[in-house]
Parts: C-alpha cells; sequence; structure tokens
C-alpha cells in the first residue's frame, strides 16, 4: 500500500529547454497547481557510460510531507526513465541504491526500542521490515510470519499509513513486546493487533513517537508497507 503526496504523470516527458535546477524546478512547480507545495533538488549526478545525461532527485513538499521524484535529463530533454537493454531499468537501480543510503543512515542511528526482533540465529540473513498493523498485505504476511522466520530472522519497524488507531496499535505492540520473554509472546502480542482493536490507553506523546517514525523514514524516500530490506544492506 503507498502513501503518496502528489502523483505526476504526464509532464514526464515533456522536453525543457536548458534543463537546469532553476528551470527544473520552475517547470514541476508550475504544473502544481497548489501554491503551499515546493520543489527542490535533492541531489544530481552524472550517469555514467551516457553522455551529457543526468540522474536528478527532487523533494516535492507541502510542507507537511514529502514525495521523492527522480528524472534523467540530457540537453534540454526531461525522461521518467532510461532502459538499457542489458540491465533494464536505469531509474529502479538508482532509486534502490539511493534509497538504502537514507534509510542506512536512519537504520544505523535508530533508538533500539524502535526495533522489534524475532528470532536470533546467525545461520540467518535477518531482514528489516517496514509495517503497519492496518495495513491489509501487511496482515497476509503477519499470518506467515512463522514460516518467513524458518528462513529470516526478522525486524521489524512501525511506519503505518493509516488512520490514529493504527498508531496506537503501534505503540502498544512497542510496549508489550518489549516486556515479552520469548519469540512465542513477541508473536502472539504482533498478531492479536493485527487483528483486533486498541485496548490500553495511548497517550499523545506515544502516538507523536510513531509519526516521527514515519516522517523521518518517508522523508527518506520510503513510500509504502510492507517493505523489506535486508540488514546487511542497512548495514554497510
Amino acid at each position: 500500500m503507498t502513501k503518496q503526496l502528489i502523483m505526476i504523470t504526464s509532464v514526464l516527458s515533456t522536453s525543457l529547454f536548458g534543463a537546469t535546477d532553476a528551470q527544473i524546478i520552475t517547470y514541476f512547480e508550475s504544473k502544481i497547481p497548489v501554491p503551499t507545495v515546493k520543489v527542490d533538488i535533492s541531489s544530481r549526478v552524472s550517469i555514467a557510460n551516457i553522455k551529457d545525461m543526468d540522474y536528478v532527485s527532487l523533494n516535492i513538499s507541502d510542507g507537511t510531507r514529502v514525495q521523492k521524484l527522480s528524472v534523467f535529463t540530457q540537453g534540454d530533454l526531461i525522461f521518467p526513465d532510461v532502459i538499457s537493454v542489458k540491465e533494464g531499468s536505469i531509474k529502479d537501480k538508482l532509486d534502490k541504491q539511493k534509497l538504502i543510503r537514507e534509510l542506512s543512515i536512519l537504520y544505523k542511528q535508530e533508538d533500539k526500542n524502535n526495533i522489534i526482533t524475532l528470532g536470533d540465529d546467525p545461520q540467518k540473513e535477518t531482514l528489516v521490515k517496514f509495517t503497519d498493523p492496518e495495513c491489509p498485505f501487511c496482515y497476509k504476511e503477519i499470518q506467515k510470519i512463522e514460516t518467513k522466520l524458518q528462513t529470516y530472522n526478522l525486524k521489524l519497524i512501525f511506519t503505518p499509513v493509516h488512520d490514529r488507531s493504527s498508531l496506537e496499535k503501534s505503540v502498544l505492540i512497542y510496549r508489550q513486546t518489549s516486556k515479552a520473554k520469548d519469540l512465542g509472546k513477541k508473536l502472539q502480542i504482533i498478531k492479536k493487533y493485527f487483528n483486533s482493536d486498541v485496548d490500553e490507553k495511548v497517550s499523545d506523546e506515544e502516538v507523536q513517537n510513531i509519526e516521527n517514525l514515519i516522517k523521518k523514514y518517508f522523508a527518506a524516500g520510503l513510500e509504502g508497507v510492507p517493505f523489506y530490506v535486508n540488514e546487511k544492506e542497512l548495514l554497510q
């Protein structure tokens, strides 16, 4: 399930004349009829082996939320993607690399209280999963979590995309699993709140902590849940 601020599709194949940073920003802002929305360029790098082509990353913000957008520019043109017949989408490759770099910075600094560890088998790889107790796709995966744990260790970070009740459930899962003595009890708590309503009082401060997690990781480029990444990539 994705959480998007602005959908931009039709403008991506339009020609630009002298695609400087300032011109790209002006162009995209002109295509978004919302005065409070601002566009800025977060990075711009040359593409190896493609002459005069740049990969440009933009932030589109309404002051509260940020949507990431990446495009390619060459001369007076802008492209939504560049396809290599040998490697496929160059955009997908570069977007993933950039996302992993951004998530890595956050993950290395993350408060351990915001990470629920499920399994610690040194012979297994560890997957970090961003999840939401009210996401239907996350729910389906939680029902099969024991099967997943046969192959991987899991670490959960809650970045819900639904309403306050999903934030409150995330608080309760963090609160109660922190006191659980074994894996079975942790799984029981997690499944409980993926299936039922909030049954304990949750403070505004606790909800704000979850909102901070959401803002932080979505600002880094996370687009939705469930999302998995190998912990090895985040620790490089």
